[in-house]
């Protein structure tokens, strides 16, 4: 499966596979408390439509694949593999 495809499932389904869910929905976008450092305000927004996120703590944000990857420290090819996994677990 390549990045686009991969990109086009769904951040907070992703997410719950983790266990991480919004601190706050909004329906159309979530409020996080980041992944990806120490956050005691929900400060990361997924948009649900849009299927992207940003870390306003941080700057930083993106696809699906950018999340996975600041979130595993890893690169695209092991990014993809860990949400083709995230898929099997919930299927």
């Amino acid at each position: 499966m390549d990045a686009k495809a991969i990109n086009k499932f769904p951040i907070r389904e992703y997410l719950a596979a983790r266990g991480i869910c919004p601190a706050k929905d909004k329906g159309y976008y979530g409020l996080y408390h980041s992944p990806l450092r120490e956050d005691h305000m929900p400060s990361m927004k997924v948009n649900y439509d849009k299927n992207l996120w940003i870390d306003y703590g941080t700057g930083e944000g993106g696809t699906l694949i950018d999340l996975v990857m600041r979130m595993e420290r890893c690169d695209t090819g092991e990014a993809g593999d860990a949400v083709l996994d995230a898929l099997k677990s919930e299927g």
